[in-house]
Parts: C-alpha cells; sequence; structure tokens
C-alpha cells in the first residue's frame, strides 16, 4: 500500500503555503554555512509564531486522523467484499465443475 498527500483537499492550501514557506525558512536557518565557516545559525521564533505553527499542525493531524479512519473503514469494507466475491467465484467453479461432469457422462452415453 502506498502513502499519499491528498492534493484535491483545497480547505487548508493557503494555510499550507504559508507553513512550507516557514518550514524552509527554518531549514535554511539551520543548513551549515557552505563558505567554510563553522559559526552556528541561531532562529528564534516569537510564541505566536510558534503557537500558530503548532495550531497548523495540529489541524493537519486531526484532519490525517479522520482520513486514515476513512480508508481504515474502506479498506475493511473491501476485504468483505473481496471475501464475498471469493465465495461466489468458489460457488460458479463448483457449478462449472458440475456441468462439466454432467456433460463428459452425458458424451459417454451417447458414444455408447
Amino acid at each position: 500500500m502506498v502513502a499519499t498527500w491528498d492534493d484535491s483537499d483545497s480547505s487548508s492550501s493557503e494555510e499550507e503555503g504559508s507553513d512550507e514557506e516557514l518550514v524552509n525558512f527554518a531549514l535554511m536557518a539551520m543548513e551549515e554555512d557552505t563558505s567554510g565557516d563553522e559559526s552556528e545559525n541561531e532562529v528564534n521564533f516569537t510564541f505566536d509564531e510558534l503557537q500558530n505553527a503548532y495550531e497548523n499542525l495540529f489541524k493537519e493531524y486531526e484532519n490525517t486522523c479522520l482520513k486514515n479512519k476513512s480508508l481504515k473503514k474502506n479498506a475493511i469494507s473491501m476485504s468483505n467484499e473481496i471475501e464475498n466475491l471469493k465465495k461466489e467465484s468458489s460457488k460458479y467453479i463448483n457449478e462449472i465443475d458440475s456441468l462439466k461432469n454432467k456433460n463428459s457422462f452425458y458424451e459417454n452415453e451417447i458414444e455408447i
């Protein structure tokens, strides 16, 4: 099974853009300086920025949990459907075998 982000969810697309910028900014600030200078970069965020980022992550977490719950129900439903189709297929296979046997019996009767 492959898990992917649902790009069609437009409800949080505006929030994601600003979150991505914040994350990219934080990652750029944390990268080592490639000029050979070993100085450590310091990133300072305000409490409001951190709280906003946390709230956005929590909302995304809740949405992901809801999607996960829905997908689990869907998977269970599909598994049940697969089992029902296997039973139905088995029934038809048995019926086909029975018809083949009857056909074979009648062919033998005709030859005699």
